[in-house]
């Protein structure tokens, strides 16, 4: 086969809010509402670096289907960079930025190949006059495609290369909503040399022979999206396809988990936090999610006299931002007596009466309890829905939190 090198890519979100950070200094902020258009100005940067033949775009490029101005312009920008330098740029889209959204016309060069209905055809990659790649991909007309679009990616003219954008979920998924969903013996059946996915964005490899890839968004935008993010540097040599990843991101979400049963005195909180700083620092900006764990207690005393918020506030507030900064976005608190939640279970005490119960809460009477929460007129617009993993990490914390003010209070 001929030589080809592409970028996989998906799931830009360019210009997406970023929630819950009102109380964020206006430095941090200013970063957060770059990070996006940095992300992209990477991914172009790197294009042209590995002097690829082409960038694939696999849905999500704008965050809503109302596209900004400011968005349209800065994706604009960079395909006409892409252009002065040869490279040409395959775009699908999808439930975010589906077709029949609200965007101002703006116009993309030559260079730039859209799928533009919401069903799959091919578009060819040329080279010298020859057919190089035949691409294959659709784009979604309206929020939501539910049909099996897979089933509609046949081999059309023949190609060295049949490569398959596909903005989907496997019909297994359950942490995210389904669309286009597609399993992977149909994927194989279809025999293209690569899947270019998109959708989710969590980086995924789910096959070699053929490479079959989700590369995750280019820039997390919460702490679901930890991690380094960016994309794929795919290049045809020695008889397969070679995926390298690529990172992107302007900063990353992360998590830790901290000890803290030797701590005595809040005022320890203090070196807490700056340990934990520093165990975790690296060579790229961070919003860290710090858990503290205990057994004793005093954790969760502190938490509700204000203390912990506090002294979090104050190491934050000695962080310069400059470079590979490190700033505590979130403390979570587990403070849980120990016990054995099975011997609760079989017991006669309220603990055991609760356990078995909560055990028996279905998926319809916990929507009853948080829909309120998402038709309230001001609290909503900061909401996203829930997944499946979600909703057990809250069940988990609710129990855990009535566990212990059963425990602790019965103890007394």
């Amino acid at each position: 086969m001929t030589s080809l090198k592409f970028i996989h890519s998906a799931d830009l979100h360019l210009d997406s809010p970023f929630k819950g950070k009102n109380n964020f200094p206006e430095a941090l902020k200013e970063q957060l509402r770059a990070s996006t258009f940095e992300a992209y100005d990477r991914l172009i940067q790197k294009a042209i670096l590995h002097h690829v033949d082409f960038v694939l775009l696999v849905g999500d490029l704008f965050n809503e289907e109302v596209r900004s101005l400011k968005a349209q312009v800065k994706l604009r920008e960079g395909f006409e960079r892409l252009k002065q330098h040869g490279i040409h740029v395959y775009v699908s889209y999808g439930n975010h930025d589906y077709m029949a959204g609200t965007h101002y016309p703006i116009s993309y060069p030559e260079n730039v190949h859209i799928f533009n209905e919401e069903t799959v055809r091919s578009l060819p990659f040329q080279r010298e006059n020859n057919v190089i790649a035949q691409i294959y991909g659709f784009s979604y007309e309206q929020r939501a495609v539910t049909n099996k679009m897979v089933q509609q990616f046949v081999k059309s003219e023949k190609a060295p290369f049949h490569i398959a954008m596909l903005h989907g979920s496997l019909e297994t998924q359950t942490e995210h909503d389904v669309y286009a969903p597609f399993s992977m013996s149909e994927l194989y059946k279809a025999q293209m040399d690569y899947w270019a996915l998109g959708h989710i964005h969590k980086r995924q490899e789910l096959s070699v022979h053929p490479p079959v890839i989700y590369p995750g968004n280019i820039q997390g935008r919460s702490h679901k999206e930890y991690g380094e993010k960016g994309c794929y540097l795919v290049e045809w040599k020695d008889e397969r396809f070679h995926c390298k990843f690529l990172p992107l991101h302007s900063f990353t979400y992360e998590r830790l988990e901290v000890d803290c049963n030797h701590v005595g005195h809040p005022q320890e909180l203090e070196l807490v936090f700056e340990e934990a700083k520093r165990s975790i620092a690296s060579t790229s900006p961070m919003l860290l999610r710090l858990t503290l764990t205990s057994s004793e207690g005093k954790l969760s005393k502190w938490e509700s006299e204000g203390l912990i918020e506090d002294w979090m506030e104050l190491v934050n507030e000695r962080e310069t931002l400059e470079e590979a900064w490190v700033w505590i976005d979130e403390t979570v608190i587990k403070d849980i007596p120990d016990w054995d939640e099975e011997e609760l279970k079989k017991s006669n005490y309220f603990a055991g009466e609760f356990l078995r119960n909560i055990e028996e809460v279905e998926d319809e009477e916990f929507s009853q309890y948080v829909n309120p929460l998402y038709s309230h007129r001001r609290a909503s617009k900061w909401l996203d829905e829930l997944t499946s993993e979600e909703r057990k990490e809250v069940m988990q914390s609710a129990k855990e939190l009535v566990l212990q003010q059963i425990i602790t209070r019965g103890s007394e």
